[in-house]
């Protein structure tokens, strides 16, 4: 039995799980010597975990799948829970001896309590434990817990005649002690704390990322807004230079400079009325005001019967 312990990097999704095995020094081609699982193609890369579009729980279950097909030479194992539940595994089950169980177990008249069960046991082997992970609108399988299997017969019930067989069922308490201080139920207690010791290493290490997590979030709201405002100035703008920049409408230039030709011929002629009627100045200056008013008059025209042609 192997634990494979799965963390999830604080910051962006496109970063890799980090996979490592956890109680144990062993030797495999996907192993480094901190116990990391580095072998793995998908997620030994943010590129090659961003480009392969896989779930975590495809890539925990491709990982736990090679590493069963392919099991690591255990060199050590450091936890001491872990040795227990491996030494539980590796020790033999006794043989079921029909004869010898039928001696010690016939039905009594009575009655046994609802809450025990030495009738007898199956020999067909448990079903499959799996952890589901429900995310969003998707099922993702995990990994299987190793959970040890259900033994076919209990060694402790074995050495028990029929009278103690009975007064363990008839006194609960004694009953609960027993049940408790049964090597499969020993082994499933040291399973479950070591799981929990995990969880609660993982989420101290959760934890401590809170507050710089926090003041991202913070800076990211920031710069979210600052975005915002940008951009609608930059939509006001782009509006404007696109006015700017568009080609004229031919019909408003047309009436835009007859409009002009009209004021430069209109100038022109109060500068001559004003002249003639005063019947003062320099004929020199005149001149040069009237023909430059006129000159402008008959740029304008000639604009005109360009656009018009």
């Amino acid at each position: 039995a192997l634990i494979l312990r799965v963390h999830l990097p604080p910051g962006a999704a496109s970063k890799p799980p980090g996979m490592t095995l956890v109680g144990v020094n062993a030797q495999h081609s996907w192993l480094d010597s901190r116990m990391r699982v580095t072998g793995y193609q998908p997620i030994s890369s943010e590129s090659a975990w961003s480009s392969c579009n896989m779930k975590l729980g495809s890539a925990v279950n491709a990982v736990v799948q090679h590493l069963q097909l392919n099991p690591p030479d255990v060199v050590e194992i450091t936890d001491e829970s872990l040795q227990r539940i491996q030494a539980s595994i590796a020790q033999p089950q006794p043989q079921f001896q029909p004869e010898q169980y039928a001696q010690h177990a016939q039905p009594q008249p009575q009655p046994p309590p609802p809450h025990a069960d030495v009738s007898g046991a199956s020999s067909e082997p448990p079903p499959d434990y799996s952890t589901v992970l429900h995310a969003e609108e998707d099922s993702i399988e995990m990994s299987h817990m190793p959970i040890p299997t259900v033994p076919a017969v209990f060694p402790e019930l074995e050495t028990m005649s029929k009278e103690d067989m009975q007064e363990l069922l008839n006194d609960e308490d004694k009953f609960r002690k027993f049940v408790e201080e049964m090597s499969a139920v020993t082994t499933l207690i040291d399973l479950q704390t070591s799981i929990q010791k995990g969880n609660v290493e993982t989420a101290e290490a959760n934890l401590k990322q809170e507050e710089e997590l926090t003041m991202l979030h913070a800076e990211v709201a920031a710069l979210q807004s600052d975005l915002r405002e940008k951009v609608e100035t930059f939509r006001t703008l782009e509006a404007k230079q696109n006015e700017l920049c568009a080609p004229p409408d031919r019909r408003h230039v047309i009436k835009m400079l007859t409009a002009a030709k009209k004021e430069a011929y209109g100038e022109s002629e109060e500068l001559a009325a004003t002249w003639v009627d005063g019947g003062d100045g320099d004929v020199d200056q005149f001149i040069e005001k009237f023909m430059e008013r006129r000159i402008v008059h008959h740029t304008r025209a000639a604009k005109l019967e360009r656009l018009a042609a």
